[in-house]
Formats: structure tokens, sequence, C-alpha cells
């Protein structure tokens, strides 16, 4: 496996795409989610399939790789969240997009319909991975 760590930043919605293509399918812990109102700061942790590296075959049976990796947002003036329980630190929410709209809003689109919706005052978005990544032999796949 070819691994390179990532480490981006998007300033506007073209870039943000890349940012969401990378985090297709990352594993999000609700205990991983952090939101510093004063400071203006969006934070989480994901596990950042990493979509880039080529499979490795081991005994028969194939190994994928995921990765720690830290996303965050700055000049956050709100946060909503639909569907999601933050108080269930255990739970692990499955991200599919991340998206900019019109009205300088950031749409976090999780599996099963949650979502977290951020208000900026204007996009500064940065994402990196933050240690090596670890086999996993589960391959994201949609219908």
């Amino acid at each position: 496996m070819t691994y390179k760590p990532l480490q981006m930043m998007a300033e506007d919605g073209d870039d943000l795409h890349v940012i969401a293509a990378c985090l297709q399918d990352a594993l999000i812990p609700l205990s991983g989610i952090e939101y510093d109102e004063k400071e203006g700061y969006f934070r989480l942790i994901a596990n950042r399939f990493c979509w880039e590296c080529e499979s490795e075959t081991l005994d028969g049976n194939d190994y994928y790789a995921r990765v720690a990796a830290g996303l965050s947002f700055r000049h956050v003036t709100d946060v909503h969240k639909k569907d999601i329980n933050i108080h269930n630190q255990h739970e692990l929410i499955n991200l599919l997009t991340i998206h900019q709209q019109e009205d300088d809003s950031i749409h976090l689109i999780f599996s099963g319909g949650s979502e977290i919706k951020l208000k900026v005052a204007k996009l500064s978005c940065h994402l990196k991975d933050m240690d090596e990544p670890y086999p996993t032999s589960n391959r994201p796949s949609h219908k």
C-alpha cells in the first residue's frame, strides 16, 4: 500500500468538494465532535477510508486502509444537528458528503438522514491525517 498523509484546506466550494470526496464514508465517533462557540471552531475526528490507496491481499483476503483524520471549520457562528444525539458518545456516524449552500452554510450529511449544519461567516476548512493508516477488511459500498 502506498500512503501519503493528506493535509489540505478549503476556502471555496470547489476546494470543499475535494475534501468531501476524501472524507466520503468516514466513520465519526460522536465523542470526537466539538464546537467552540466562543472561538468559532467546529472540529471532528474521523476514521477516514483511504480511497486513494490500493487494497492489499493477505491470506486470500483483501484489506483496505483507514486513518484518523482531523477536520476543522473556522468562523462558525452556529451549529444545528438533525437526528443526532450528541450525548450518545459511543455512537459512530457515517459521513456521506459535505456541501456548501448559498446561504453560507455547510452541510455534513450522514447515512440514515442525519445532518450537521454549520453557519459560517466565511469558508475556512482544514483536513489533516493524524496517524498512520490501519487495515480494514470492510470496503464501503453504496446501492
